[in-house]
Order: structure tokens, then C-alpha cells, then sequence
């Protein structure tokens, strides 16, 4: 495993339970399927594209776990992203209001955008760990 990873997977744990987490210690089974398809979309789409579609893509309900197989807010899982990334980084007290504007606003890019996908990899792993609903 990735060593940078590997260090993430704590930040992970405590993202995940603060912004994924449902009251009953389940993760809806979309956040698999959405962290699954992250790296793709950054490969095929480019880092800022990714981002914003991510960002970009709530439902009508908001935040909630829909029974009619509507899909979930993504929302969360890239507030997860962005607190494990920003933990890594040492920087909690940035002034970004989210990833896409913390990326943008990067000096070093390139260097980012692998702790971005890391930070997803560490992120799927820990999901794979809650029981998924």
C-alpha cells in the first residue's frame, strides 16, 4: 500500500465518520460506488472537472437517503475528501470553502492532486470497513 495512504487512513476514519456516517454506524451503499468512480472521473475528466461535477451533483431531497434509488447527495464524501486532504496537508485553517477552490487556489497542483486521489483510495478503504446500507 501507498505509504502516503497508509498515513491517511486514520484522517480517513474520523472524515467518514463526521460526514458520511448514518445514525445507525452504516454508510449508504452509494458512497461506495461514488468514491469507487472518483479516480476515474479524474482521469478521464481532469482534476477540476471531477471536482465540480462531484460537487455540483445534489439531489432535490438534500441530504437524505432516498428509498426511491435516487441517488444520495455527494456532497458529503467530497467535505471528507477535502478534511482528509487539508489534515494531511496541515492545512485545517484554510480559508477554501471547498476542494475545488483549494485546488484552484494551489500552488503546487500536481502535488495535490495526488494527495487528492490518495485521499479518495483511504477514503474507499475505510468505507469498505462500516457496513454498507
Amino acid at each position: 500500500m501507498n505509504n502516503r495512504v497508509e498515513k491517511m487512513i486514520p484522517m480517513a476514519f474520523k472524515a467518514v465518520r463526521k460526514w458520511m456516517k448514518n445514525p445507525d454506524d452504516s454508510i449508504s451503499k452509494q458512497y461506495n460506488g461514488y468514491i469507487a468512480s472518483f479516480g476515474a472521473s479524474v482521469i478521464q475528466a481532469g482534476m477540476p472537472l471531477a471536482l465540480l461535477y462531484n460537487l455540483r451533483s445534489k439531489n432535490s431531497k438534500g441530504n437524505e437517503k432516498l428509498k426511491s434509488g435516487r441517488e444520495v447527495d455527494r456532497e458529503p464524501m467530497m467535505k471528507a475528501i477535502f478534511q482528509v486532504v487539508k489534515e494531511y496537508r496541515g492545512t485545517l485553517n484554510s480559508d477554501a470553502k471547498n476542494l475545488f477552490d483549494y485546488y484552484r487556489e494551489s500552488n503546487d497542483q500536481q502535488m495535490l492532486r495526488r494527495q487528492i486521489l490518495d485521499a479518495a483510495v483511504a477514503i474507499k478503504l475505510v468505507i469498505r470497513t462500516f457496513p454498507l446500507k
